[in-house]
């Protein structure tokens, strides 16, 4: 059986990315207990050993599905150009982290994961190491180069890092959980990413 927690998704081979991609729209769609092995295989291909070998169960495919959202959201973190101003590139990360946030991908997959994480608590825990404690890690670097270039002043580039994310994605991020037909315009994603970076700004200048 796969160890689910540790699933290399580049491993997977066409025919497990096939299933991997059907059920993602089945459990988004459909919920996770809705959504039977015989849906997916009617969707992907393929057989009951296809998925049991590649990800051991349905679990398996709910953790290879939040693992790989999870994934492509953190690496947005690692896009920092440190060759710009401070100001223009935090601005420009958490502009991408909050559409990213945002997108219909993440809106599902975080009421999916609502739904299921008092049944799977491995689920909360996966994504908490991976989003934020290790998928911030590019931030809290940078943070620490422009403390040690005298940029900023910042005493915990952790804390920090994770503060300047939750203000740039701050109700807007809300509203969409529970709004989902109040679509976000881009004028208020850059509207509340600058008053983010602003005041984090502020509030650590040499």
């Amino acid at each position: 059986m796969v160890n689910d927690s540790t699933l290399e998704i580049t491993k997977l081979s066409p025919r497990g990315l096939l299933i991997l991609d059907a059920a993602q729209r089945l459990f988004y769609h459909q919920g996770f207990d809705e959504t039977s092995l015989a849906m997916i295989i009617n969707e992907a291909g393929g057989s009951r050993r296809s998925i049991y070998n590649e990800f051991g169960n349905k679990r398996g495919l709910l953790m290879a599905v939040i693992q790989r959202q999870v994934k492509a959201q953190s690496e947005i973190l690692t896009s920092i150009n440190r060759d710009l101003e401070a100001k223009e590139a935090l601005n420009q990360v958490c502009s991408k982290f909050v559409l990213g946030m945002l997108s219909a991908e993440l809106m599902s997959l975080f009421r999916l994961v609502v739904q299921q994480v008092v049944k799977f608590p491995e689920l909360g825990e996966m994504i908490y190491k991976n989003g934020p404690m290790a998928g911030i890690l590019p931030l809290v670097d940078y943070l620490s180069w422009l403390t040690e270039q005298k940029i900023l002043k910042i005493e915990n580039c952790h804390l920090s890092a994770q503060m300047l994310l939750e203000m740039a994605k701050g109700p807007l991020h809300t509203r969409s959980l529970l709004l989902p037909d109040k679509k976000v315009s881009d004028e208020e994603i850059t509207h509340q990413v600058t008053k983010a970076v602003d005041i984090f700004l502020n509030a650590h200048r040499m």
